[in-house]
C-alpha cells in the first residue's frame, strides 16, 4: 500500500531544502511556478508514481500556513505514492521531520 508522507524543514530557504533533498535522495527537482502552490516550488516524479514536492508553508491567498498544524516549519516536503517511506526517512536524516504518515487506497 502506498504512503503519503509530509516532512517539515526548519531552514527558511526553499532552495536550501531542495538542494539537501537532491543530495540525500540522488534526485533532481524541476522548478515550477504556480499560484496554487504558493509561487515557486520544486517537483520530482509524475502522476501515478512516487512524487516529491518541496514548497513554502504559506497560502498565497490568505498568507496563513498551508499546514496550520505545522506552522513552525517554513518549508514542506510532500512525498506521495511511495512504497519506501522508511528508506526515505532514513536518507533525509534529522534535518527533515516526519510530520504526517498516511495510507490511502
Amino acid at each position: 500500500m502506498a504512503a503519503y508522507d509530509l516532512y517539515g524543514f526548519k531552514g527558511a530557504s526553499i532552495f536550501e531544502a531542495k538542494s539537501k533533498i537532491e543530495g540525500k535522495l540522488n534526485i533532481s527537482f524541476e522548478g515550477r511556478d504556480s499560484s496554487y502552490q504558493g509561487g515557486v516550488y520544486y517537483k520530482f516524479g509524475e502522476k501515478e508514481s512516487e512524487v516529491f514536492i518541496v514548497k513554502r508553508n504559506i497560502d498565497p491567498f490568505d498568507g496563513e500556513p498551508v499546514e496550520k498544524m505545522f506552522s513552525d516549519y517554513p518549508v514542506l516536503l510532500y512525498v506521495d505514492v511511495t512504497l519506501r517511506s522508511e528508506e526515505i526517512k532514513s536518507f533525509l536524516g534529522t534535518e527533515f521531520n516526519l510530520l504526517r504518515h498516511e495510507f490511502f487506497d
